[in-house]
């Protein structure tokens, strides 16, 4: 806390000077400046305290005005019990600070369980600092403890606290006409924000009221606050023992300090001559160093040379990442146009399977099928009637080389038996008119005509010739059904080529994003190794 603002004093003018001739005036002492104190306009102040159910309080309120507070009463009524409980102890949390006179007799155990006799008692002291911020906003800070002591153990324990919520206008510290539970407590300011270790809060305190970290210094000033705060330290000062109180008020010095403080002073004659030895030391140095300056001036302009070739070579570095990490993010974004074109293919796959499933289902596959196995079934049939009529063809031909054969020879037999009728009817006659008996020649057989096969009917072709035609002419019939189902045919091969060329993109597309995600890799792990070498030269540099 910050001492009330003094206002400055006025230095009085300063007189004229003696005219010639006359005695010099003994001239005044200028008086002396106060200190100025230094201006906290933002700084916390004490806004309000409390104590519920600590020692002989049920519910007290005290209400600071500018950060002060009078509290007027006859010997007994408190006044020094309310402080006590209060202030410093809710700033360290240490139990000592709570009795003044530093005798120890008053603690929270006392105050808790002195002339009660119920089983368990819980109380809170509070104390509420408030602020004006830079922007003109109100900020509070309320520092608290809740203590709950047992008769059956005869202890209290305190459970710190630190929030900004406010005591009776954010907080309420009475739960249907009780003290409010250590639980409810957590819940309502936050379990992080409860404590039951004074370390811990004496930490929270120091950072958060007096924006220190220095646990030792928050330490010598809580030893000056209880210092200061003891009934008897006025009339030690009127007594002349101020300087007893600030010495005491200081903070002890530390014993390692002592002990070296000590030791250095036993050791003050070989510090001497350690210091002589090192001026002399010193001086050889300096010699030394006057010719080793040239030296170390070649040696830093080759360091120089170095880090600037470095640094040559980290800017070169630098710009390769960035082109690096460019292709990087063109490869990505390649890979992703990739992957879109991957799945637009793999949707066209998908659909003309569907499709193609469908269409081998449908009725109309099923029967272009069927037409499929009658018209090879009629090919196979109508390339037997040809083979059948080319083998017939040239069996009639040869039945009537035969038959044109035969008759041939029939005829020319035919004639020779009639060359030799005639014949031996001349030699018959002959032999009658010579007077020889006509039986003398003999008689001419007659050959009788014998049938050694059936007659063969020949092939008929006729028939077969109209047979065939009705054929061409149902086949015919059927030509725009074939061609429809040739269209489906055609249309089912487009698909079946779609999909396979859908299944050759995809594969195409599958390998482009493996060989993406592998250009990728490669690109971050360049990234990354130039960014390595970036850092390396960086931590070198």
């Amino acid at each position: 806390m910050t001492p009330p603002e003094t206002p400055p004093a006025t230095t009085p003018a300063t007189p004229p000077a003696a005219s010639p001739g006359t005695a010099p005036t003994p001239r005044p002492l200028p008086a002396r400046t106060p200190l100025a104190l230094p201006q906290h306009p933002h700084r916390f102040r004490l806004s309000r305290a409390g104590i519920r159910n600590v020692w002989q309080y049920d519910d007290a309120r005290f209400d600071f005005a500018a950060g002060r507070m009078l509290l007027r009463g006859k010997n007994g009524a408190g006044k020094s019990k309310a402080l006590e409980v209060l202030l410093p102890y809710l700033l360290d949390g240490e139990q000592r600070s709570i009795d003044a006179m530093g005798t120890g007799r008053t603690t929270l155990k006392w105050l808790m369980l002195d002339g009660y006799t119920s089983t368990n008692r819980l109380g809170y002291l509070w104390v509420e600092f408030e602020r004006v911020d830079e922007d003109g906003e109100t900020r509070h800070l309320t520092l608290g403890a809740a203590v709950r002591a047992s008769n059956s153990t005869k202890e209290a324990k305190p459970f710190f606290f630190v929030t900004d919520l406010r005591v009776d206008h954010d907080l309420a510290l009475v739960e249907n006409g009780q003290s409010l539970p250590v639980d409810r407590l957590k819940e309502r300011v936050g379990a992080n924000n409860v404590t039951d270790r004074a370390a811990e809060h004496r930490g929270r305190v120091a950072r958060d009221l007096f924006g220190l970290t220095d646990a030792a210094r928050y330490r010598s000033l809580t030893h000056l606050l209880h210092r200061l705060r003891r009934p008897t330290v006025g009339d030690r000062i009127e007594a002349g023992g101020l300087t007893a109180v600030l010495t005491e008020a200081l903070p002890p010095l530390d014993e390692d300090i002592l002990t070296t403080v000590a030791k250095h002073l036993d050791d003050l004659a070989a510090i001497r001559h350690d210091l002589h030895a090192l001026e002399e030391l010193d001086r050889a140095l300096a010699g030394f160093l006057t010719g080793y300056q040239g030296y170390l001036h070649g040696i830093l302009r080759t360091r120089t040379e170095a880090v600037a070739d470095r640094l040559t070579g980290l800017a070169a570095g630098r710009r390769t990442a960035g082109d690096s990490e460019r292709k990087a993010a063109d490869l990505r974004a390649e890979e992703e146009r990739r992957n879109a074109g991957l799945t637009h293919w793999r949707d066209l796959f998908r659909a003309a399977g569907a499709e193609l499933r469908a269409l081998q289902e449908s009725a109309a596959y099923r029967s272009l099928t069927e037409i499929q196995d009658r018209t090879s079934r009629v090919a196979a049939i109508a390339d037997a009637a040809r083979s059948a009529g080319a083998a017939a063809d040239t069996a009639r031909r040869a039945e009537q080389a035969a038959a044109a054969r035969l008759a041939a020879d029939v005829e020319r037999i035919a004639g020779a038996v009639k060359e030799l009728a005639a014949e031996h009817r001349t030699l018959v006659r002959a032999v009658v008119q010579a007077g020889l008996d006509a039986t003398a020649t003999g008689v001419a057989p007659t050959t009788p005509v014998e049938t050694f096969a059936p007659a063969v009917t020949a092939v008929d072709v006729a028939p077969l010739r109209a047979a065939l035609a009705e054929w061409a002419a149902q086949l015919d019939s059927a030509g725009p059904v074939v061609k429809a189902r040739a269209r489906a045919v055609d249309e089912l091969e487009r698909l079946l080529k779609t999909a396979l060329d859908a299944g050759d993109a995809a594969r195409t597309a599958a390998a482009d994003v493996e060989r993406l995600d592998a250009l990728v890799e490669t690109a971050r792990r360049r990234v990354d190794r130039h960014t390595a070498e970036v850092e390396q030269a960086g931590t070198a540099f």
